[in-house]
């Protein structure tokens, strides 16, 4: 998984597109979440809250900062990613806004299926901040998260599955 794919989903080398309205959620994405199905949503929404926010914060802060969203192995994987970025001067722009549509939670385990916003963000180069990629409006997104053994749930695994949202 690359750095790319984790804060600013499926990009496509283009300028930033004209600043359009946000398109809404589908109806289901709207429906009521209790108990365990809202938790897992909060905690998705603060993994893309956090992940988006590290390449602007000091280096020392990204490993505790993004350890409180994420398991350790997906931790590294980032960390690793976003150290290779810093070095190839690329670095991210603008914001990712999760949609999500579905929640499954089977025991310890949970699947979000988003069709994530992804049209104002990208990758941009770092010296200038001039953009270098653009996501897209709708990009189908599956976030795995685990439940910790202290009763939090963390994002494990980021997927891009083929199809459309």
């Amino acid at each position: 998984m690359v750095l790319a794919a984790v804060l600013a989903g499926c990009a496509t080398p283009a300028p930033p597109p004209p600043q359009a309205p946000a398109i809404s959620p589908p109806p289901q994405a709207q429906s009521h979440r209790d108990g365990a199905q809202a938790e897992v949503s909060e905690a998705y929404g603060r993994f893309w809250s956090v992940a988006q926010s590290l390449p602007q914060r000091p280096v020392e802060r990204w490993r505790p900062e993004l350890s409180t969203v994420a398991t350790s192995r997906l931790v590294d994987t980032m960390l690793a990613n976003l150290a290779r970025h810093r070095e190839r001067g690329i670095t991210v722009y603008g914001e990712i806004h999760p949609r999500i549509t579905d929640v499954r939670v089977e025991g310890s385990r949970a699947v979000v299926t988003d069709c994530q916003d992804a049209s104002r963000s990208g990758q941009a180069d770092a010296r200038t901040g001039d953009p270098r990629t653009v996501g897209i409006a709708r990009n189908l997104v599956a976030g795995t998260l685990e439940h910790t053994p202290e009763g939090s749930w963390r994002v494990a695994r980021i997927d891009y599955p083929d199809g459309d949202c």
